[in-house]
Parts: structure tokens; sequence; C-alpha cells
């Protein structure tokens, strides 16, 4: 089944600049991905009646142009293949004339929650019926940070309770507010000039953890990394273009 739902941008998608915030994007994303597993019957009622659940990896987005304050945007999603150990959810966003504004890959491991070890695609209670790429060309990519950066800009995060999902944990979509943060302290590029962005969530961020979130500069691309007593909660990289 393949999930696609209308959606309005709101003034509250916006951020200072009047651009459409990282952490909006991801929530659509999020919600279209949980509402479609729910109807797949792999949502998280279903999942933790058998001790197991669903947990984001990563995320690869591609940006073609980003939607602009009360436009109405097309968001589909739908399960792509399965790998040895993960499942990938691939979708999009399009304007009224289905043109295809940005497209994303993501990377779902299945989780024993008592044991917080992954389980093999086969152990998922539901079998759903494969769709593959469907025109998305974007890959939810392993980020390497570069060995010669510069750092732009750094501070520090305190996980708060209004921030955590129904798993106890910092909910994937808060990680884009983290990155507005530390790169709104620098002199980085317009988020409209921005072609692709990387999410990896390497650790689970809990409540009252203390995230040091630091930007690094390296040739036209930015990186973020997030660590909690030596710990990396995750990694991000964004590439953009210059405007003349």
């Amino acid at each position: 089944m393949i999930y696609q739902k209308e959606e309005k941008i709101r003034f509250y998608d916006l951020d200072a600049n009047g651009d459409v915030k990282l952490t909006s994007l991801l929530k659509h994303m999020s919600e279209a991905s949980w509402t479609n597993a729910e109807e797949l019957g792999a949502g998280l009622d279903k999942t933790l009646e058998v001790g197991l659940a669903f947990i984001i990896q990563r995320i690869g987005m591609r940006i073609f142009k980003m939607p602009e304050l009360n436009q109405k945007i097309m968001v589909r999603t739908w399960p792509a293949e399965t790998t040895r150990s993960a499942f990938k959810r691939n979708g999009d966003i399009q304007d009224e004339d289905g043109n295809k504004m940005m497209e994303w890959e993501s990377l779902w491991v299945l989780i024993d929650i008592n044991e917080r070890k992954i389980k093999r695609p086969s152990a998922s209670p539901t079998e759903f019926t494969l769709y593959g790429k469907m025109g998305v060309e974007i890959e939810a990519d392993k980020i390497v940070m570069p060995d010669e950066k510069e750092l732009h800009a750094s501070y520090k995060h305190t996980v708060q309770f209004s921030e955590l999902d129904i798993n106890s944990h910092m909910n994937n979509a808060i990680y884009g507010d983290l990155i507005a943060n530390v790169l709104a302290l620098s002199t980085s590029p317009n988020i409209q000039t921005w072609k692709e962005v990387q999410f990896n969530y390497v650790h689970e961020a809990k409540l009252s953890d203390e995230v040091m979130v630091n930007g690094y500069q390296s040739e036209e691309q930015l990186y973020i990394s997030g660590a909690s007593e030596e710990k990396t909660i995750f990694t991000a990289m964004i590439k953009y273009e210059e405007l003349n």
C-alpha cells in the first residue's frame, strides 16, 4: 500500500527567516511513515505485542525545491525493499502539479525492546508488499566525517521531556532543530540552497542527556555531529550550492 496525503505548509512550519524548517519536513515524513506502517498492520501497537519496535537508522533527502507558506503539497511514502538487517522506506513530496519537490530514502531496523538488539526483517509480525524505488534515486548513506574540517559553531543541548517520543528517547524530527540551531550560530548557507541532507541516528538520546552539537565546514558541504559523554548520538551532512 502506497500512502499519500495532501498537506499545507502552515505558518508554524517556518523559521525566523521565513524558510520551511528542516524539523517540519522531517515531521511530515515521519507522520506519513508511521501512518503507512499502521495501515499495513505494522504500527507500534502491533509490534509492541511481540516485544519489537521499528527504529529509524538513516535518512537521505534530495531537495529540488523547498515548499513555501500556504503551498499545498502531496506527501507520499511506501515500503521499498529489505536488506539482511533493515527495511528501506522511500517517499517524496510533490507540488499541486505533480512536480517532485523532494525525495527521500529511510533505513529502519527492528529491535527487541527488552534486549535492545537488532532483529532480522523476517522477525516482523507483518509481511509487506515492496514497491521498490519508484523513481527515488537518493540513498541513505553512512556518513564519514572528513579528517580536514573547519569548526563553524558549537553549542550544548539538554534533552527535554517535550522532545521525547513514546520510546522515551528524543524524537528523530527534533534533530532538525539541533542542526538549525548550530548552523544559525555560523555563516551557513540559507536552507533554500540545500540540495541534499543525510542523517545517521547512531545512539539514543534520553531525558536530561547533554548533547554537544558541532557544525563543521568541508568544501561545499556542512557536517554536523552530536555527542553525549563521548558517545556519538548523531551525524549529519548537508550539500548546498553557492549563490552568485
